[in-house]
Order: C-alpha cells, then structure tokens, then sequence
C-alpha cells in the first residue's frame, strides 16, 4: 500500500475494520509499531517505498536524513516491524507540521506504506492510528494528507473506516505524470481531512442498480459518482484513450461536487465498480 500523499499504489487496508486504536509502541498479535530510530532503520524505509512502488532510478526516492530532519522537528515516523525484528519494516508512515493560512497547526501525512505480501492485514490501519495517537499528544486534532480518487481501496479506507473527508481536488498535483507503478498516470489527487476527535458516522446503503463509470446520480441531497473498483484491471481492458477520457470526465464530476458537497464514503457495490457518496456542506 501507499497512500498518496506521494503514494499512488493500491492500499491495503480495505477491510473496513474499525477495531480499537493500537498506541505507538504497542503489539497487535505479531505486529509491533514504533518510532523509527536511528539512520539505518530509516533508510530500511526508503528502501521498503522504493520496493512498493516500484520506483527506476530516475524516479528519485526517499532521503533518511530528510527523514530524520522531519522526525526533530515536529514530523512523525513510525513503522510496523513483526515482533522484535526492527531491520526489516513491514510499513511505514510519516507527516510534517504544516499550517494552514490562519495559523491553524496539524499533520500533513506525505506517505504511508505496507509491504506488498502485508498488504489487506491491518498494517496500515495501526500506522494511521500510530499517527494518530501521536498528533493528539502533541496538542493537534487534525491530519491532512492527499491520494488517487480512482484508487478506491485507497477511498474506502480513507473515508469510511477513518472517517476522513473529502473537501478539495487538486489535479496535477505532482505534475503531469505519475512515476513508478503510476507511470503514465496523471497525478490528480483529493486532499482528505481526518479529523481526529470525531468517530466515523455509517453512511446510508447505496442504492441497488447497475452502474457505469463516471455515472453521477442524485440520491436525496447527495451526489454519487461510480468508479471502476479495480482501475488497473479497467485501463488493462479498455486501454489508455478509454481511461484517459473517463478521467477527464471524473475531474469534472468530482470537482463540480466539491463546490457544494463533500466526499464522506467510497464502497464497492460490485465486482467491478466502486460508488462514492458526497454530502451537502455544512451551512
């Protein structure tokens, strides 16, 4: 898994448990999340990104001193080792302070990664609530960090297991093209906000009907936008002008949607599709 922040592959945490948080430090099972200490154990990081998301040379990576600078100087890193074994991350996240322009302090997450065989097993969620905890101790309630909206993996874990929301489309953020794994892929993202005081509200069931991509649909007050649930497999079968064009079509619809409404859910309700669901704003 990544999620974006600088992510872009499938995330692993789909699962839609909303279990008990686990502290830094704290064991679930076999499973251990710490601070990251030491240079070495932050370069094991770099090296565990560079491998998940398939990163060429060109693609540059991740520096342990830039690392270690962000960790003494307000940021958060921690990883998820299986027992003892602090040489080998099996995931990793890290966020900075940032602030937003009036003088509000929170967490901006840039990345969160799982290993790819440790992916769909909750390793990501302990790292999200490794994050969380931390955040909350330092005085802050909120983290900020921005992924794919057609990852939708990456959606649902977001939104209806953390409870984050959806208020911004930022297209192009990283440029024209992804890299790694996302070579070819532009870099539109969504910027999610998790607030860290407030539980996850269930949001209502999604209708029962066939869907296509890109289809928008009223559902009350709310708005509903179907994804392909698998885009990969979608851009496999339909080719890059197909998914380019459905692209183009989902910035227009998400960013329309954005103007009055936010994006609380995204749920698969088929094997092939994935529908988000967007709020009115609050007045």
């Amino acid at each position: 898994m990544v999620t974006d922040s600088a992510p872009a592959a499938p995330t692993p945490d789909s699962t839609g448990d909303t279990g008990g948080a686990a502290p830094v430090g704290a064991a679930t099972g076999s499973l251990a999340v710490h601070d990251v200490e030491g240079p070495a154990a932050m370069a094991a990081c770099a090296d565990l990104y560079a491998e998940v998301m398939g990163l060429r040379p060109a693609d540059g990576g991740l520096n342990p001193r830039l690392l270690a600078a962000l960790q003494a100087n307000g940021g958060i890193l921690v990883a998820a080792y299986e027992g003892d074994d602090r040489a080998r991350p099996i995931g990793f996240a890290y966020s900075f302070l940032a602030r937003e322009a009036d003088g509000e302090l929170f967490q901006y997450s840039q990345l969160a990664v799982v290993a790819g065989d440790r992916q769909g097993q909750g390793v990501g969620r302990l790292l999200k609530y490794a994050q969380r905890d931390r955040t909350l101790a330092a005085g802050l309630t909120r983290i900020r960090w921005a992924y794919d909206p057609v990852k939708t993996r990456n959606a649902h874990f977001n939104l209806d297991v953390l409870g984050g929301r959806v208020t911004v489309l930022k297209p192009s953020m990283y440029g024209d093209e992804g890299f790694g794994d996302d070579t070819g892929e532009p870099t539109d993202r969504f910027l999610v906000d998790w607030n860290l005081t407030r539980p996850a509200p269930a949001p209502p069931e999604l209708p029962v009907r066939a869907w296509y991509p890109g289809e928008v649909a009223a559902d009350g007050g709310d708005l509903l936008i179907a994804v392909p649930a698998r885009w990969d497999l979608h851009r496999a079968a339909t080719g890059a002008q197909a998914t380019a064009v459905l692209r183009s079509s989902l910035r227009e619809a998400f960013t329309e949607a954005l103007t009055t409404h936010v994006g609380v859910s995204c749920r698969r309700v088929t094997r092939d599709f994935a529908v988000y669901r967007f709020v009115p704003r609050p007045e």
